[in-house]
């Protein structure tokens, strides 16, 4: 999905609506950073990990991405 893509489906519901992201384990979280970075696809992901990963950890640029951050720093 792209940032165009996001905004379509954003449009179907209403302005004031709480946008959450999964928790770290359990639960749901607040939004807190929107940020771009470089990633890369993970091709060792197991089924809990996240399909990709960001780049510099593998030394290289990536594609960039918009990355909705919902986990608190403190838990990372």
């Amino acid at each position: 999905m792209n940032v165009a893509q996001l905004i379509e489906q954003l449009r179907q519901w209403p302005g004031d609506l709480p946008v959450l992201v999964e928790g770290y384990e359990t639960g749901w979280d607040d939004i807190h950073e929107l940020r771009t970075d470089g990633v890369v696809r993970y091709r060792r992901a197991q089924e809990w990990d996240g399909e990709y990963r960001e780049a510099s950890g593998f030394k290289q640029t990536g594609k960039p991405a918009l990355l909705i951050v919902g986990r608190r720093r403190g838990l990372r």
